[in-house]
């Protein structure tokens, strides 16, 4: 009863895989001319899988050999179903392959060849056994083929290792060699990835590791290196953890580290916060994860006091009080870190203070804004240039940012900004710290703390191919985001703090900002952020006279006229306001000029002056 089951079960596999084949266009009687591509186009399919996937090549001739005994021919496909090798074959087996054109150059895709081994393989991403007249195209049924896909280690086929020969010499035993066979392909590919990612970025990654509780894990989730501290955190054996997979060592597969890491977001193990950066491949695809271990803070703890650097960030609002304790707790690792914020809320104040609270702080902090200066300017201000690399160089040369910041922080503004062709040389030196300066062959180094910050929504840019996506997932590792002084609650209390701050600066004595300017002050959009309101402020100290408080007549015309302060305004413009707050201030103070002037917030002398504007004295 099992083998009829069994039969029918194949049956309506092979049906499946006809109707299939049918629809892309295959017939029985095969395509109606030779389907293959030019000698040209085949010496660069070889070229392209030879150096991509070398052992693979190998193999085949290796194939050829072992299935000697059995005559048949060992076959290399394309990813498209291109033969690009073959090898071995001879008698019934050669006459059967030459007849179905299992040759070097041939098309096997199922939309042309139908159901055939590695079509079928390419179309159902698995090892296959297609024998006799399983084929659909008739003059394949004196072929016995087995073949199997290769794919890199992100799941990516690459290539289909089959064999074929005369249907007589079928042998089931065959199918599991060639997928033996495309198993030690794939475990080469995994070698050679990790080996180019260590020969392009070892040094980096041992950089960034150094000195902390991590671990180094590289795909598909292998743990290659943990540090005393990492293994002490998680109470492992460090002895015990290199080699073995990370579920087993974390609980947490490859897939999901690699997802926290794409995201920015941490991961929570044992009571302690997992922290992946990922390490890309020439594809942008991630090879290896260095893992930051630290311990998980509760989010109920109360907060220790921030380090002093962060005292010129001014403000009480619970977003920015949040984004400075993140970003006092980044700060010690060596993490990059990526702003979030919009032109004129602080950005670079921000990463002073990172910097100065990080362990780069004895280093230079250097700043370069990417949107300001045209892609050559840009390029040669960042990497510097070789004495007379261009017109107007100066003589000396110049080291760039990079020369100098070797030790410090690099702080680079509106990096959405910067061109693509900068982005693949940024990349490169945060990959191994190596660059070089226009004009020169040689190349130097700098090992440097990367701070950006953009305006721009990045994943959008990735997505339409304006920001490379590898720098992207490179500059991200801690992401914060600074709130719009728009949607801060206390703009007031940062407007006292920048008077305070100004009149310091002038050398007079800080003024009290009147209740009506305060109101104005809460209801304006602030475009420019801080900056803008630095910048108003300042007018309005530059009109007022000593002593008396900034009032509405002092602020810059646009904070005044500002859409929201019809609500302060209400009931005929500022005059009217003025008019209606004094009579209200007068009565309160049953006509006492001093408690009025208290009320108001004003000194008598602008009290005085108010009154003879409203034709109220």
């Amino acid at each position: 009863m099992s083998g009829a089951i069994g039969a029918e079960e194949r049956a309506h596999s092979l049906l499946r895989r006809w109707s299939r084949a049918v629809e892309l266009g295959a017939k029985a009687d095969g395509p109606s001319h030779a389907e293959g591509v030019t000698d040209a186009e085949l010496r660069s399919r070889r070229e392209s899988l030879t150096e991509r996937c070398a052992d693979a090549v190998q193999l085949v001739s290796r194939l050829a050999t072992e299935t000697s005994a059995s005559e048949f021919r060992a076959v290399l496909s394309d990813a498209e179903g291109v033969v690009v090798l073959a090898r071995g074959g001879v008698g019934a087996s050669l006459r059967s392959a030459d007849t179905s054109r299992l040759v070097e150059g041939a098309r096997w895709a199922e939309s042309t060849r139908g159901t055939n081994a590695i079509g079928t393989a390419i179309a159902e991403g698995e090892a296959v056994a297609v024998v006799g007249r399983a084929h659909l195209e008739e003059r394949n049924h004196g072929l016995a083929c087995y073949a199997a896909p290769i794919r890199d280690p992100f799941g990516e086929l690459v290539a289909v290792l089959d064999v074929s020969g005369a249907v007589t010499q079928a042998n089931p035993l065959l199918e599991a060699l060639v997928l033996a066979s495309a198993h030690a392909a794939e475990q080469s590919l995994r070698l050679r990835g990790y080996e180019e990612m260590l020969a392009g970025g070892r040094r980096s990654l041992e950089a960034r590791l150094a000195g902390s509780a991590s671990l180094l894990v590289e795909a598909p989730g292998v743990v290659r290196q943990v540090s005393a501290d990492a293994a002490a955190r998680l109470g492992l054996p460090p002895a015990g953890v290199t080699g073995r997979a990370v579920e087993d060592v974390l609980s947490l597969s490859w897939t999901a580290l690699v997802e926290a890491a794409l995201g920015g977001r941490p991961c929570r193990v044992s009571g302690m916060r997992l922290h992946p950066v990922p390490h890309f491949d020439a594809h942008g695809r991630p090879l290896a994860l260095a893992v930051f271990v630290e311990r998980d803070v509760p989010q109920a703890r109360p907060v220790g006091p921030l380090p002093g650097s962060f005292n010129v960030l001014l403000g009480s609002d619970p977003a920015l009080r949040d984004a400075k304790q993140r970003a006092a707790r980044v700060a010690g690792s060596s993490l990059p870190v990526l702003l979030l914020a919009e032109t004129g809320t602080g950005k670079e104040l921000f990463a002073r203070a990172i910097h100065e609270a990080s362990g780069n702080a004895s280093g230079p902090f250097l700043a370069l804004n990417c949107g300001a200066l045209p892609a050559g300017l840009l390029e040669a201000e960042l990497f510097g240039y070789a004495p007379g690399a261009f017109t107007g160089a100066l003589a000396a040369g110049s080291k760039g940012k990079l020369g100098v910041v070797d030790g410090g922080t690099l702080f680079l503004d509106e990096i959405g900004e910067m061109p693509e062709s900068l982005q693949a040389l940024l990349l490169r030196v945060l990959d191994d710290g190596h660059y070089f300066r226009l004009g020169e062959t040689k190349p130097r180094e700098s090992r440097f703390r990367l701070i950006s910050a953009t305006c721009r929504d990045l994943p959008a840019m990735v997505e339409a191919g304006k920001f490379r996506r590898d720098l992207y997932y490179r500059i991200r590792g801690a992401v914060l985001s600074l709130p719009p002084l728009r949607q801060r609650t206390d703009k007031t209390e940062l407007a006292r703090a920048l008077v305070e701050k100004i009149a310091r600066e002038q050398g007079r004595e800080a003024p009290p900002l009147c209740p009506e300017a305060e109101r104005l002050i809460e209801v304006h959009a602030w475009p420019g952020n801080v900056r803008e309101m630095k910048s108003a402020l300042a007018h309005a100290l530059a009109l007022a006279g000593e002593g008396e408080p900034l009032a509405p007549e002092h602020l810059p015309e646009d904070v005044v006229d500002t859409p929201g302060a019809a609500v302060v305004h209400a009931g005929g413009g500022r005059k009217a306001a003025e008019a209606r707050a004094l009579r209200e201030a007068m009565a309160a103070a049953n006509g006492n000029l001093s408690e009025a002037a208290r009320r108001l917030g004003v000194a008598r002398s602008t009290l005085y002056r108010m009154l003879g504007r409203q034709h109220l004295g």
